[in-house]
C-alpha cells in the first residue's frame, strides 16, 4: 500500500468538527419516536433449551426476561422456525411446547409456570402489596423483578422504582435485578421500602476491553482491571490519572512536585523504551485522546504545563479499564505498546428525567518537615554573624588605614548592612542569642529564629471547589445525558490558580431493530494563572524559602521592590529571588480550549452480522504567555514570550463483525475485521521579546529585541485489524488478533525498507471449574495465557532533513539544517513481545478472590542515538538498536470478611513487582545520560548527579559523586579531616520495583467508611534540596560539631588509620554537599492515600423534599505518611514526568487535603 497516495495535504484541518458533532447529538435527541409494529424476530432453533432462546431474543430486540431458573430448567427443549415474526408469535410457540406462560410489561417479559399457577390458586383473600425498590445509593431501580415465591404471580418496578401486586399476607416476595443481590421479604399491608445491594461478583463479570468492546471477564486470556467511576470520585483529585495510585496492580503512578496544575506519569508493567514515551494510550469512548505535556521542569528549571488526561472531569467517568498486557492492547497496534487505559463516560438510561448534582470542597495544607531544618544558628559564616564579621573587617581597616579606634562603631554600622545581605544565604553564623544585630535589610532586630514559620506564612491554604450538574433520561428509542462541571483550584503558591469547565453530551438512539447511533461530544475550557516555577533557584519561590536564614522572616519581603523599582532581594545573590516578587510580579498564564467527540453507527444486518462505523477526534487550542517583569534581579530589562499551539488528532474506523453459537451453544464464535485511519497534527507559533522599552508596560511589541518562530508537524497511520474468538462450552476460550499499521512517518522517497509492520497476538483461557467437579468451596477456577507483539510509533521527520531559519544577513533570514541527528531511512518502530500467564480463582461462595499474573516483556529495535564523527557536523545518528527486558508478577486479592444483613466489609489488596534491565544500547555504546541534575554545574558546589541507562543495569540508575572508601567500605578523610571523593559511581535505582495498594470499605446501614493505603518500595531519589541545605548550613544534619568541629567517622587517606582530625563545621558540611552519595535516599513510602466517611440518607427522610438520593461524605487525601525516610521533602517529589525519574529539586511541598462531597439526585 502506498501511503503517499492517501495522505491528506498539510494544512488540512477539521475546524467544523466540533460543530458537526454537536449538530449530530442534538439531532439525534430530537428524533421523533414513531409507532411501529412489534419488533420482528428471526429464530431457527432445534431442540434448544429455553434459556438460550431467551438470550437470542434479547440480543435481537433488547427484550428482557425475568424468571425462576429452577422452573426454566425443568422445561423441555424447544424448536422454532420463525422469520420476521412478532414477539407474541414467538412466545406463543414456546408456550405451546412448554408449561410456561408469559406476561409482557413494557420492555420486560415475566415468565412463570402454568402448573404452579394451578397449584397455587388463592386459598386466602389476597391483599394489595405496595413498595419501592432502591439501590443502596438511594436511586430508584427501574425494572426490578418482584416475584411471589412458589407462585406465578409477579411484577416489575416502574420508572420510580415503585410496584404493586396482589399476594397473601405473609407470603415471601423475591426481589431481583441484574447486578444486585436478591432480597426476600414478607408481604404485608404496610408499604415496603426495599434496599438492594450491588452484587460485587455480578458487577465484576463484564469489563470494557479494546475498541470499547464489553466482554465477560471469564472469556479474557489476559489481565484487565476495571476501576469504577464511583471509586475515582470517592476522593477527588485535580488530575484524573493520579487517582489510580494504589488501585491497580502493575500500574506505577508518579506526579511531579508541581501542585494541583501538574501532570502525571503512568507506567504499566515497567518502562519499555530507553528514549521514547513509556506512558499508555488513553482511549475515551472509543477515541484515542491526546496526552501531550505542555512543558516540564528540566536541569535549568521551568514550569509544568499540565497534560491531556488532566482535562477530563472524573464526574463524567463511568469506568476506567486498564489494559495491561500486550494482548489486551494489541488491537491498538503501534500506539499501545505501553498498554492502554480505556475510559467510558456516563450515559443516559431508559426512564424519567434524572437530575444529579454534586458539590465537592477540599482544603489543602502543607505537610512540611520543619524539624529537618536547623533553627539554632543564624546567618553568617565560620561561626560569626554579620556584626561579628563587620567588627573584624572594621578592625582591619583601622589597622591598615590608621583610623582612630573611636571610628569602630561608625565603620561597623557602615559595613554590617552589606555583609548581612551577602551572607543571608549562609546559616553558618553564631548561635541565635536574641541580641539586636544588623539584618539583611539594614535594620537591627533580635537575632532569633524569626523565620521558623516561613513556610506557613508564605504558602496559602489551598482549596478546590467543584460543582457538577447532570441531566439524563430517555425512552426505549433515545437515551441522553448532558452534564456541566465547574472546577476551581487555588494552589498553595500565592496568586496561583486553575479554572476548568467541562460540558459533555452523550446520546444513543435505536432507530429500529437494525440501526443504532451513538454520539458524544466533550468541551473543556481551562484557564491557568501563574503555574509555579520549579527546579532551579531562579524564578522558584520554593527555593528561596529554603535558602533564607533562620533569623529572616519571609514577611519582610512582602514589599517586593526597593525604592528604585527593582526586585527587593533577601540576599546579595541575584539568583535567589524574592518569593513574593516571583509570585505576584512574574506572570505566566495559559488557556486551553478542547473538544473531544465521536459519532458511531451500528447496523445489524441479521442477529449474527453487524457493521459499525465511527469517526471522532480530539482538538486542542492552547495559548500561553510568560512575562519576566522589568526590574527582575537576574534579568533587569525583562522579557516576554507568547505561544499558540493547535494540535490534535482524528480517527475514522469501520468494523464488520459476526457472532454466533452452534450445537446448542456448544461452540461459539465472535469475529470482526476492521479498518482505521488516524491523523495527528501539531502547529506552534512563538513570539519572544527581550527588554521592555517602558517599565510597567510589559507587552509584546514594547521590546528592544523581538523574534518569532513557527513549527509544524503532521503524521498519519492507516491500519487494518481483526479478531477471532472461539469458545467451547463457555469454558475454553481462544482469541487471535492481528493488526497491520502503515506509517506516513516511514514513507519517504528513496526508502528501501517497508513502511508497515504487523502485530499479532494469541491468548487462551480454560475454566477448570466448568470442566471438572470442584470442591464446593472453589466455585470458580481459571487458567489463562497469552502472547502479543506490539510496537512503538516513529515520530515524524526522523527519516529526512528538516530546515529552519536563524539570524538575518542583509535583512534576509538565513536557512540552516534544523537538526543535529543524522536522518536514517531504515528506521522502523520498536517491537515489544509480551507474554503472560495467569490464574483466577474464587473461594468460599465467592467471598475470596485471587487474580495472579506472571508476565515477560521484551523490547527490541528501540530507537537510540549512536555516535558519529564530530567532523560530520552532527551529534549522532538515530538507529534501531536498544533492547529492554521487563518481567514481573501481579497479585490481586479480594475478600468479603464480614457480610450480614446490615454490615458488609469489603477488602482488596493489590501487589506488583517488576524487574527491568537494559539489555543493549548500541554496539559501541554501553551507557548514556538520560537526565542531568543542576547541582555540580555553573558554580554550584554540590555534587553532580545523572540518570543513566547502562547495559546490565535496571532502567534509569542514579550515578554521581561517591565517597572514597577503603576495601572495608569505610569512608576516607584527607589531612584536613574532610571526606574524600571517590569518583562517579552507581548510587541508586530511580524506579521502584514494588507497588502495593490496600483498600477497605465498611458499610453499616447507611454509613460507609473506606480507606486506601498506597505504597512503593525499593526506588531511590537524589535530593538536590537536601544537598543545598547542607551546603548553606540550613539542614538539621549540619548541627553536630558547630562549636568544636566535626570528626568524620572513617579512616585517613592511607585507608587504615582511624580518622582523628576534626574539621571546621562549615568546611566539613560544604565538602559533604559535594558528595552526591550522601543525598541519595531510599524513596520507599507507605501512605494513607484516601479516607472517606459518608452517610446515605434514608428514603423516608428525603422523599418529601423531592429527592431520590442524598449522600454526604467527609473525605481526605494524603492524610498520613505512615512511613518514609527522606528528610525535608516528600519521597514522591519528582522533578518531572520524563523517563529520567529519580531527581528532586525545590518542588512544591506535599499537601494533605480534607473536605466533603455532597451528592443529590432528583
Amino acid at each position: 500500500m502506498n501511503m503517499n497516495s492517501i495522505l491528506k495535504k498539510e494544512g488540512t484541518h477539521y475546524s467544523p468538527f466540533a460543530a458537526f458533532l454537536l449538530f449530530v447529538c442534538l439531532s439525534v435527541i430530537s428524533l421523533q419516536t414513531y409507532a411501529q409494529n412489534e419488533s420482528s424476530l428471526t429464530l431457527q432453533v432445534k431442540d434448544q433449551n429455553v434459556e438460550q432462546v431467551f438470550t437470542q431474543i434479547t440480543k435481537q430486540i433488547g427484550i428482557k426476561f425475568f424468571y425462576d431458573h429452577e422452573t426454566i430448567r425443568q422445561e423441555p427443549p424447544v424448536s422454532l422456525n420463525l422469520s420476521k415474526a412478532p414477539l407474541s408469535e414467538a412466545l406463543n410457540a414456546i408456550s405451546q411446547q412448554t408449561q410456561l406462560r408469559f406476561e409482557r410489561k413494557g420492555n420486560t417479559v415475566l415468565v412463570s409456570s402454568k402448573t404452579k399457577q394451578k397449584q397455587t390458586e388463592t386459598k386466602k383473600e389476597p391483599i394489595s402489596v405496595k413498595g419501592k425498590v432502591s439501590a443502596s445509593s438511594g436511586e430508584a431501580i427501574i425494572g426490578a423483578s418482584i416475584q411471589v415465591k412458589g407462585t406465578a404471580t409477579g411484577t416489575i418496578t416502574d420508572m420510580d422504582g415503585n410496584f404493586s401486586l396482589q399476594a397473601e399476607e405473609g407470603q415471601v416476595l423475591t426481589i431481583s435485578y441484574i447486578g444486585y443481590e436478591s432480597v426476600q421479604v414478607k408481604a404485608g399491608r404496610k408499604p415496603l421500602n426495599i434496599i438492594m445491594k450491588e452484587d460485587d461478583v455480578a458487577m465484576d463479570e463484564v469489563v470494557v476491553t479494546a475498541l470499547g468492546i464489553r466482554k465477560e471477564k471469564k472469556a479474557l486470556a489476559y489481565s484487565v482491571t476495571e476501576v469504577k467511576g464511583e471509586d475515582m470520585n470517592r476522593v477527588k483529585v485535580a488530575n484524573l490519572a493520579t487517582g489510580l495510585a494504589g488501585k491497580v496492580a502493575g500500574v506505577n503512578v508518579s506526579k511531579p512536585a508541581s501542585g494541583v496544575m501538574g501532570s502525571s506519569r503512568i507506567i504499566i508493567r515497567g518502562n519499555g523504551s530507553l528514549n521514547g514515551s513509556n506512558q499508555p494510550l488513553y482511549i475515551i469512548d472509543g477515541i484515542p485522546m491526546d496526552n501531550t505535556n505542555y512543558g516540564q521542569t528540566g536541569m535549568w528549571g521551568g514550569t509544568d504545563g499540565g497534560d491531556g488526561i488532566s482535562s477530563i472531569n472524573s464526574e463524567d467517568i463511568e469506568s476506567m479499564s486498564v489494559l495491561k498486557g500486550g494482548t489486551a492492547a494489541a488491537l491498538y497496534g503501534s500506539r499501545a505498546s505501553n498498554g492502554a487505559i480505556v475510559i467510558t463516560t456516563k450515559r443516559g438510561s431508559v426512564g424519567k428525567v434524572k437530575v444529579e448534582y454534586n458539590l465537592s470542597y477540599t482544603n489543602e495544607q502543607i505537610m512540611f518537615k520543619n524539624d529537618d531544618l536547623q533553627w539554632e544558628y543564624g546567618a553568617g559564616s565560620n561561626g560569626a554573624n554579620a556584626e561579628q564579621m563587620a567588627y573584624g573587617v572594621a578592625m582591619q581597616q583601622i589597622q591598615q588605614q590608621g583610623y582612630p579606634e573611636s571610628m569602630l562603631p561608625v565603620l561597623i554600622e557602615k559595613i554590617a548592612p552589606s555583609l548581612a545581605s551577602q551572607i543571608n544565604m549562609l546559616s553558618f553564623g553564631s548561635k541565635l542569642d536574641g541580641k539586636d544585630i544588623m539584618q539583611f535589610d539594614g535594620v537591627r532586630r533580635p537575632y532569633i529564629a524569626s523565620g521558623k514559620d516561613n513556610f506557613k506564612n508564605f504558602y496559602q491554604n489551598a482549596w478546590a471547589l467543584t460543582n457538577n450538574l447532570a441531566v439524563s433520561g430517555g425512552t426505549e428509542k433515545v437515551q441522553y445525558r448532558i452534564a456541566a462541571g465547574d472546577q476551581r483550584f487555588h494552589d498553595i503558591m500565592p496568586n496561583s490558580k486553575l479554572e476548568r469547565n467541562n460540558i459533555t453530551l452523550n446520546v444513543q438512539s435505536k432507530l429500529d431493530e437494525h440501526l443504532t447511533i451513538k454520539a458524544n461530544v466533550m468541551y473543556v475550557r481551562e484557564r491557568a494563572k501563574n503555574r509555579p516555577g520549579l527546579g532551579d533557584l531562579t524564578s522558584n519561590a520554593n527555593a528561596t524559602l529554603f535558602m533564607l536564614s533562620p533569623n529572616t522572616d519571609v514577611r519582610l519581603l512582602e514589599k517586593r521592590v526597593d525604592d528604585k523599582g527593582m526586585e527587593f532581594l533577601p540576599t546579595g545573590q541575584t539568583y535567589i529571588g524574592n518569593p513574593y516578587f516571583i509570585a505576584y510580579n512574574h506572570s505566566n498564564k495559559d488557556s486551553k480550549d478542547r473538544v473531544i467527540g465521536s459519532i458511531e453507527a451500528q447496523y445489524n444486518f441479521t442477529p449474527n452480522w453487524y457493521l459499525r462505523g465511527k469517526f471522532g477526534g480530539d482538538m486542542i487550542n492552547r495559548r500561553s504567555e510568560n512575562i519576566v517583569p522589568y526590574g527582575t534581579a537576574v534579568d533587569n530589562d525583562g522579557s516576554i514570550t507568547s505561544s499558540s499551539i493547535y494540535n490534535g488528532e482524528f480517527n475514522a474506523e469501520a468494523i464488520l463483525g459476526y457472532t454466533n453459537s452452534f450445537r446448542n451453544n456448544l461452540f461459539s464464535v465472535d469475529a470482526f475485521l476492521g479498518w482505521n485511519t488516524m491523523g495527528t497534527w501539531y502547529n506552534q507559533t512563538t513570539a519572544a521579546g527581550q527588554g521592555f522599552i517602558q517599565p510597567g508596560f510589559e507587552a509584546m511589541g514594547s521590546n528592544t529585541v523581538t523574534s518569532g518562530s513557527t513549527s509544524k508537524s503532521e503524521s498519519y497511520i492507516n491500519s487494518i485489524f481483526g479478531q477471532l474468538e472461539l469458545s467451547y462450552r463457555s469454558m475454553v476460550y481462544l482469541t487471535l488478533t492481528g493488526r497491520n499499521d502503515w506509517f506516513s512517518a516511514l514513507s519517504y522517497k528513496g526508502k528501501n525498507s517497508s513502511n508497515h509492520i504487523f502485530y499479532p497476538s494469541v491468548g487462551a483461557g480454560f475454566i477448570i471449574s466448568e470442566a471438572f467437579n470442584m470442591p464446593e468451596w472453589i466455585p470458580y477456577l481459571k487458567i489463562r495465557g497469552s502472547w502479543a507483539q506490539s510496537g512503538g510509533a516513529v515520530g515524524p521527520y526522523n527519516l529526512g532533513l528538516t530546515y529552519a531559519f536563524n539570524q538575518k544577513m542583509f535583512g534576509h533570514p538565513i536557512g540552516y539544517i534544523g537538526q543535529s541527528i543524522v536522518p536514517n531511512l531504515d528506521l522502523k518502530p520498536l517491537t515489544s513481545n509480551a507474554y503472560e500467564i495467569g490464574l483466577d480463582a474464587r473461594f468460599l461462595n465467592n467471598r475470596i478472590g485471587i487474580d495472579f499474573t506472571y508476565y515477560v516483556r521484551n523490547t527490541k529495535d528501540d530507537i537510540v542515538d549512536a555516535g558519529v564523527s564530530s567532523a560530520s557536523g552532527y551529534k549522532g545518528v538515530r538507529i534501531n538498536a536498544g533492547k529492554v527486558h521487563n518481567h514481573g508478577v501481579e497479585l490481586l486479592l479480594t475478600a468479603v470478611p464480614v457480610k450480614t444483613k446490615d454490615f458488609t466489609w469489603n477488602s482488596s489488596l493489590n501487589f506488583s513487582y517488576n524487574k527491568s534491565e537494559v539489555k543493549r544500547i548500541t554496539d559501541d555504546i554501553n551507557e548514556f545520560i538520560l537526565e542531568t541534575a543542576r547541582t555540580g554545574h555553573d558554580g554550584d558546589n554540590c555534587g553532580p548527579a545523572f540518570i543513566y541507562h547502562e547495559v546490565g543495569e535496571p532502567y534509569g540508575i542514579i550515578k554521581g559523586e561517591s565517597y572514597k572508601r577503603n576495601d572495608k567500605g569505610e569512608i576516607m578523610f584527607d589531612d584536613n579531616g574532610l571526606p574524600m571523593k571517590g569518583g562517579i559511581k552507581k548510587l541508586g535505582e530511580s524506579v521502584a520495583p514494588y507497588t502495593l495498594g490496600f483498600s477497605n470499605s465498611f458499610n453499616y446501614k447507611g454509613f460507609t467508611l473506606s480507606f486506601l493505603i498506597d505504597a512503593k518500595i525499593g526506588g531511590d531519589i537524589y535530593s538536590m534540596t537536601n544537598a543545598h541545605m547542607y551546603s548553606f548550613g540550613r539542614h538539621a544534619g549540619t548541627l553536630p560539631g558547630r562549636e568544636g568541629g566535626v570528626l568524620g567517622q572513617g579512616v585517613k587517606a592511607d585507608g587504615v588509620t582511624p580518622n582523628d582530625v576534626k574539621a571546621d563545621a562549615m568546611k566539613y558540611y560544604m565538602a559533604m554537599a559535594g558528595i552526591t552519595e550522601e543525598f541519595v535516599y531510599d524513596a520507599s513510602f507507605v501512605k494513607l492515600r484516601e479516607l472517606s466517611f459518608g452517610y446515605s440518607f434514608p428514603q423516608k427522610w428525603i422523599k418529601k423534599l423531592g429527592m431520590s438520593a442524598l449522600s454526604l461524605a467527609i473525605v481526605g487525601r494524603n492524610l498520613w505518611n505512615i512511613y518514609d525516610d527522606v528528610p525535608l521533602v516528600d519521597p514522591e517529589a519528582m522533578l518531572n514526568i520524563g523517563n529520567g525519574q529519580g531527581f528532586e529539586s525545590y518542588g512544591m511541598p506535599a499537601t494533605r487535603s480534607i473536605g466533603f462531597n455532597l451528592n443529590v439526585k432528583f
